[in-house]
């Protein structure tokens, strides 16, 4: 019996008693399998051409070139069914072992979008002190140390957050902005200056906290301020129709 057949058993095994689960969705699958059919043909994907101001597919676009302090964001995905049900697990079901698949996509992403930008590092949305005591870990800051690992570049904490606020899940798209404005602070200034820097999310919305995030890194001196996510939030086609009509 060789390694390949022992170790296929001994997958088997193992899935009897602990299920192999789509890495998406979380559903049960065969053991050799990562990804369950419904998810490789389904999941939400963002494909190009996208609108590098949003991270949308030109298609989905409804930003009408609206500028932020980052250069440009991307994400592999939008938010929604299988994704959106992957995200909560890793955030709040202690799944943390999907960042390093979530880095993946997120590097494929880069390096299809981002393919002229020579980077110097990369850096994430932080947490204050009190949401590190009762989170223990930042989802950002993981997906940020797995991506650094994916593209070989160095990942440096080079913002803090200087105190609590308002969930931005819970806001308006205008109070998002306000209740990220003054919050950040760049620190480690030396690896700031005249850098290339890639900033890292899990889920970008309306981007307020990404563009405030890149704000403070260009106040300290970075030359561009790049965005990555997992997912962005996305705007139908109806709400396009209904902002061309808006003017």
């Amino acid at each position: 019996m060789n390694n390949e057949t022992i170790k296929r058993l001994y997958d088997h095994a193992m899935c009897a008693v602990f299920p192999r689960r789509c890495l998406y969705c979380g559903v049960p699958i065969a053991p050799e399998h990562t990804v369950c059919d419904d998810c490789r043909t389904n999941l939400p994907c963002i494909s190009a051409p996208i609108c590098l101001l949003c991270g949308h597919q030109k298609t989905d676009c409804i930003c009408k070139q609206r500028k932020s302090q980052f250069k440009a964001v991307c994400a592999p995905f939008y938010y929604e069914n299988a994704i959106a049900s992957a995200v909560h697990r890793y955030k709040f079901e202690g799944k943390d072992f999907l960042a390093l698949h979530f880095a993946r996509d997120m590097a494929e992403t880069v390096r299809r979008e981002y393919t002229e930008i020579l980077f110097d590092c990369i850096t994430f949305v932080p947490f204050t002190k009190k949401q590190l005591r009762k989170r223990e870990w930042n989802p950002g800051e993981m997906l940020a140390r797995a991506l650094s690992e994916e593209l070989d570049l160095p990942c440096f904490t080079l913002l803090e957050k200087l105190y609590e606020t308002e969930s931005q899940h819970t806001l308006s798209a205008r109070e998002r902005t306000g209740n990220v404005f003054g919050v950040f602070e760049a620190c480690n200034l030396e690896k700031v200056q005249g850098k290339t820097i890639l900033l890292v999310d899990d889920i970008k919305t309306t981007g307020a906290t990404l563009s405030e995030c890149a704000k403070m890194l260009k106040l300290g001196g970075a030359e561009a301020v790049y965005a990555v996510t997992f997912a962005v939030t996305r705007r139908k086609a109806q709400a396009k129709r209904l902002a061309d009509e808006i003017g």
